[in-house]
């Protein structure tokens, strides 16, 4: 697997100081967001793809993805574009309507984009919670759709129904925790059928209240990677390697608005450091 770092983190500061501090921890692979306020909008289509090919290239990373939550379907076909012109082969985002429509109306013609330009899409596995500006404070769960891309029922009928070279699944363990699922277990069923794409390195709160949070996972630090956690990363990061997955591996957390700087940096590192002790020698 290759081990990647998220842009997310540092969502309040610009491109060029989010790419130092991630180079300075070592990360030579990071994926940008070009997503919905109050999530990552580090780059968008109109962008220069030069100017921020440069930026990476200054502090020797490359791009590993592209995610673009909260946008219409319009603005996931400019981004992945976008995505092709930036030198990116897959993009993320998460089912972003009730399943029936999602898969008749919303995906497809994104998918036939994505083949087009020779990038692959990538489902989050998500909660049924639509995304809306506030959902750090756990409002929604009244909302939630009938049907979505939550459990590993649902990731099988997804892969199922649109059955293409160009469409995987973006595996986030925090949402299978949620719905009580193996996260082990989905990653051998999507890696032996080359459905696995990408992969969230991501905890979340153990007071997490089912039913009630939506998708408030806790403090930045309490979804961080780290001792103690909810998850213990060794497991899902080994079976990655038994199943010779190589894709991404990527260190995420939502929670951080508002922080400074060096403490973003700093919660990182000590996650960084914990999960370079979980991966397989």
């Amino acid at each position: 697997m290759r081990y990647t770092a998220e842009i997310l983190p540092y969502h309040d500061y610009p491109l060029e100081v989010a790419i130092r501090e991630l180079a300075g921890l070592g990360f030579t692979e990071v994926n940008l967001w070009s997503s919905a306020a109050p999530l990552a909008h580090h780059v968008t289509p109109g962008d220069d793809p030069s100017a921020i090919r440069a930026v990476l290239d200054r502090y020797g990373v490359r791009p590993c993805g592209l995610t673009m939550y909260g946008k219409t379907q319009d603005e996931m076909l400019e981004r992945i574009e976008f995505a092709r012109d930036l030198g990116i082969d897959t993009v993320i985002f998460d089912c972003e309507a009730n399943y029936p429509d999602f898969v008749a109306k919303f995906l497809p013609t994104l998918v036939e984009a994505a083949a087009r330009n020779g990038v692959r899409i990538a489902v989050e596995n998500h909660l049924t919670v639509p995304f809306n500006a506030d959902f750090e404070s756990g409002h929604g769960e009244e909302q939630r759709w009938d049907e979505g891309v939550d459990t590993l029922a649902q990731i099988k009928r997804l892969v199922r129904d649109i059955d293409h070279p160009n469409l995987g699944i973006c595996l986030a363990p925090p949402h299978l925790w949620v719905m009580q699922e193996g996260i082990s277990e989905a990653i051998m069923w999507l890696a032996e059928r080359r459905k696995l794409f990408y992969y969230y390195i991501w905890d979340i709160d153990r007071a997490y209240r089912h039913g009630v949070d939506g998708l408030n996972f806790g403090a930045g630090e309490q979804q961080l990677p780290r001792v103690g956690g909810t998850l213990d990363h060794a497991v899902p990061l080994g079976t990655l390697a038994r199943v010779g997955y190589s894709g991404p591996a990527s260190l995420k957390c939502h929670g951080t608005g508002g922080w400074p700087l060096h403490h973003i940096t700093d919660e990182l590192a000590k996650a960084d450091a914990y999960v370079r002790s979980c991966l397989p020698r």
